[in-house]
């Protein structure tokens, strides 16, 4: 099987998408991932109620 010398930047490529994508997807997401794993301080709860109403 021949495979072209394109090939392993192509997959080079793939890879670093992946990577960016899922530390993008981490960073939209990260409140609701540290709540999920974290204690639910109702504290913090309050804090992103109150930035959510400013936005």
């Amino acid at each position: 099987m021949y495979l072209d010398p394109g090939f392993g930047s192509m997959i080079l490529q793939l890879v670093l998408a992946g990577l960016l994508g899922a530390g993008v997807l981490i960073r939209v997401f990260w409140k609701k991932i540290r709540t999920l794993f974290g204690k639910k301080d109702k504290d913090i709860l309050e804090m992103d109620d109150d930035l959510n109403d400013e936005e």
